[in-house]
């Protein structure tokens, strides 16, 4: 009778155990959920897959509207700037193919959303989409951090821009 029930405590144990690594690995995950926007034939990158991501036409939002922009990293030649951000509204604009593409939040940093998304067709994978036109390279990229301008250049190829939403 003792075996039977220290055999199930140990199960119950190592069940435990397993959940708890479960919940940690996933928690790790998703506590920055990264946007990923890259020149050339422009893509973007979402740890969320894009089918997640909530409205309809040309305005979408990332499923959880809780998490906030931290920080956005701008990398191209000749210029790399980090700006950070603490509850604060954000707006990416990207200009691509003639066109603007904004990534931004409300006032508080919260609800991520892109617009417009109708620029876009599927990429290689479900987190990934692909501007329809894949002859440009961005052109200006400007972020603005509570209604201010925090960077403002023009580009030539090679941009990178990482949006963390945490």
């Amino acid at each position: 009778m003792y075996k039977r029930i220290s055999r199930l405590t140990g199960v119950i144990v190592t069940l435990l155990a397993v959940a708890m690594a479960a919940a940690i690995t996933g928690w790790a995950f998703y506590a920055d959920t990264p946007i990923v926007i890259l020149d050339g034939s422009l893509t973007v990158e979402s740890a969320v897959p894009w089918s997640r991501f909530t409205g309809t036409g040309d305005l979408r939002s990332h499923p959880d509207g809780a998490k906030t922009v931290t920080q956005v990293v701008i990398t191209m030649p000749g210029t790399n700037q980090t700006v950070t951000f603490s509850n604060q509204q954000c707006t990416v604009s990207v200009t691509y193919a003639g066109s603007d593409i904004k990534f931004s939040t409300g006032n508080n940093g919260k609800g991520l959303s892109v617009t417009p998304f109708s620029a876009f067709q599927n990429g290689r994978n479900a987190n990934q989409l692909a501007h329809k036109n894949q002859s440009a390279k961005i052109s200006h990229v400007t972020v603005t951090k509570a209604g201010v301008k925090a960077f403002d250049a023009n580009a030539s190829g090679g941009t990178k821009i990482v949006i963390s939403y945490q």
